[in-house]
């Protein structure tokens, strides 16, 4: 003879599922909380740099961390500026209109975008290029452009400023 088994409850069902979904909501806001993500490097893999190391291709060699050299026969012309360097380098840029910003409304400041990083040639030289904007806030407003030399790390501003 089997013995019988009452049906749970209606709250205990609630309570048992209200358990199991606040545990999943926990492990994922602490996974997106505490798990590294990196912008520049997630783009710079999908320009084809590698994750690690280099790659050669085409007489060119990529390096993991966006440097780049370029091979003509017996002339190597390297690229020594990295991707998250460029970063650096824009954000010092636009730290003088930041403060100026501030003078006016503390909420408002400009800032590059790590996910926009693209690569560009232009008269010759070798571009990274970061879209920025100006937060106002609670919004954001598109400002430009700004191109940092491959070679030399000099900022050049297209768009509102420059």
């Amino acid at each position: 003879m089997y013995a019988h088994r009452s049906s749970p409850s209606f709250s205990r069902v609630i309570l048992r599922l209200f358990a199991v979904v606040s545990l999943i909501f926990l492990l994922g806001f602490g996974y997106s909380t505490f798990a590294e993500h990196d912008d520049l490097k997630q783009r710079l893999y999908e320009l084809g740099y590698p994750s690690e190391g280099y790659i050669f291709t085409n007489n060119t060699i990529l390096w993991a961390d966006g440097h780049l050299t370029k091979i003509q026969g017996a002339y190597i012309e390297d690229y020594p500026i990295t991707a998250e360097q460029a970063y650096e380098i824009v954000r010092n840029y636009l730290a003088d209109y930041n403060q100026r910003l501030k003078e006016y409304d503390s909420s408002y400041y400009l800032a590059p975008k790590a996910e926009s990083l693209t690569e560009v040639e232009e008269n010759g030289n070798s571009y990274w290029k970061f879209e920025v904007w100006l937060h106002t806030g609670g919004s954001k407003v598109f400002a430009g452009f700004a191109l940092v030399n491959r070679k030399t790390g000099t900022v050049k501003m297209k768009g509102i400023l420059g």
